[in-house]
């Protein structure tokens, strides 16, 4: 029976490539892919050790990714201030309301995956491979918020030690461009970009086995699983859009109104194409044109600070794909798996998602990366990444819009604050 539910998802496979090939959107085939997973484990229960092995293969290769995707993407976005200057100016403003936009959206989406008690008495089996590791205690936390040896520390999948360690060297190469010595950063800020733009590529490579990914696992865990478990799935989709009309309307408004002192219904008036774009598209880059345009011509932002803002909203901050997600993802897996997190875990959980989004990408499948890293950093299981991917998929338009909506409304708070916001033009 092994080899049998081998050959038939061989078939499979060959059957969502040709749909690649007739541009079925990527959406679609991860859908299907969970629809064949759940037939293939049904009808092959306890036969899918062999089928597995894909679903394991691809989230090693993930893993793989997160730790130079953060690297490269942080070094990136900082030395492309420019200076310590402007990072200290318009750069922290921006790094500032976008982390806010990231606390409130992992808050929210906290808050409603507690109330709910998303996954709680769900039974989820997970590959026996799956291991938890030991929750910290408050000082070994801080302790290990550092480097000590960046080398193993990225060897040993340790997120936040390489995201201060990146920083740290951004820095490093600004302060020697503000003492007239740019010359000396020429060559590792080209490095960067093009090491950067291959990760990017390899990435979107990666990803884009995903479907393969969720007919794998899916099959192995429907093999073992009890279809009460597709409840809590669907619990945290619905979610997922409570938590992004919550931040996109509630809370934005009441940031642009309290710090741009700007009328929050003609202020989402004016953001609405271009959140309607993200919605579309799911792609916080592929949006950015747009975005950009929105807040020169329609909000009233000046270009200087809508160039700057608007790309640097589209690789951090990222409430949706980097806050509400992955958080709303860890706390269904601590309930489905039972573990004891108290007051202070939560806190640290909101704290990595935070930091995570500041090497986040804004293109489809962003939401798999950060969520990977948040769950590599609290010592959470990989599987649950995947497994929840079909879900994701579907849950994508409104975390995109929301992220385009931080960015969005994140440039014409800091232009208001720079004296850049024509008020003429916002309220015409």
């Amino acid at each position: 029976m092994k080899f049998i539910s081998l050959i038939i998802t061989i078939g499979l496979f060959f059957l969502l490539g040709k749909m690649k090939e007739k541009n079925i959107s990527f959406a679609k085939r991860v859908i299907l892919a969970a629809i064949l997973g759940l037939g293939l484990g049904y009808f092959f229960a306890g036969s899918t050790e062999y089928v597995a092995i894909f679903g394991k293969v691809f989230i090693r290769l993930l893993s793989a990714m997160v730790i130079p995707l953060l690297f490269a993407t942080i070094i990136r976005t900082t030395l492309n201030t420019g200076s310590l200057g402007k990072l200290r100016s318009v750069g922290l403003k921006s790094v500032g309301i976008l982390s806010l936009h990231n606390i409130l959206g992992s808050t929210i989406g906290l808050i409603l995956a507690v109330i709910f008690s998303i996954g709680k008495g769900a039974s989820i089996p997970l590959p026996e491979a799956s291991e938890v590791k030991e929750v910290p205690t408050v000082a070994e936390t801080i302790t290990n918020f550092f480097p000590s040896n960046i080398i193993s520390n990225a060897g040993d999948g340790m997120v936040i030690p390489v995201i201060i360690f990146s920083i740290l060297v951004s820095i490093a190469a600004l302060k020697l461009v503000d003492k007239g010595e740019g010359e000396k950063v020429t060559a590792f800020k080209d490095f960067i970009n093009s090491f950067a733009e291959i990760i990017y590529q390899l990435t979107s490579m990666i990803t884009s086995l995903t479907p393969f990914a969720v007919l794998s696992l899916m099959a192995e865990a429907v093999s073992k699983i009890d279809y009460e478990a597709v409840k809590p799935l669907l619990l945290i989709l619905v979610l997922n859009y409570v938590a992004s009309a919550i931040h996109s309307f509630i809370t934005t408004g009441a940031l642009v109104s309290v710090f741009a002192k700007v009328n929050p219904v003609k202020y989402f008036k004016n953001a609405w194409p271009a959140q309607v774009v993200g919605f579309t598209t799911q792609s916080s880059m592929g949006s950015l044109p747009v975005n950009m345009e929105n807040l020169e011509k329609t909000q009233g932002v000046s270009e200087d600070i809508a160039s700057f803002v608007a790309p640097l909203g589209a690789t951090m901050g990222m409430p949706g794909c980097a806050g509400f997600w992955p958080v709303m993802n860890a706390v269904l897996t601590i309930n489905v798996m039972g573990l004891d997190f108290g007051g202070f875990d939560y806190v640290k959980l909101v704290l990595i998602a935070l930091l995570v989004s500041l090497g986040t990408v804004g293109v489809p499948g962003t939401a798999t990366i950060a969520t990977t890293a948040v769950f590599a950093a609290m010592g959470l299981p990989l599987e649950m990444v995947v497994l929840l991917a079909p879900i994701s998929s579907l849950a994508d338009m409104g975390r995109t819009s929301t992220n385009v909506v931080a960015a969005n409304s994140s440039a014409l708070i800091v232009a208001a604050s720079e004296g850049k916001l024509n008020r003429e033009v916002f309220n015409s």
